[in-house]
């Protein structure tokens, strides 16, 4: 494996943990804030009246998402090249 393509890897995971514990914290965030209680062995949120609760950020997710898993990316990467003295191939 190329030395270079380590960190970048290992960036896009870790951005991908991070959209997961953003999505988590968003969603559970939500569904409280309307007085719901989240169950999480199915993934949804439950009204005191019996209704599943269906999320309004789906659309500003997303674009939140691509923000953040690159912005989590790119810092992760660079920290590591700069830690382990890695240079880009030219």
């Amino acid at each position: 494996m190329n030395r270079t393509l380590i960190p970048t890897l290992v960036g896009v995971f870790t951005s991908l943990f991070a959209i997961w514990a953003l999505h988590t914290f968003l969603i559970v965030d939500e569904c409280l804030d309307n007085g719901g209680s989240f169950d999480y062995a199915s993934a949804k949120c439950l009204l005191e009246n019996g209704q599943v609760y269906d999320s309004e950020l789906a659309t500003i997710a997303v674009v939140l998402y691509f923000v953040v898993g690159f912005i989590v990316s790119f810092v992760v990467s660079t920290c590591i090249r700069k830690v382990f003295n890695i240079k880009a191939n030219s």
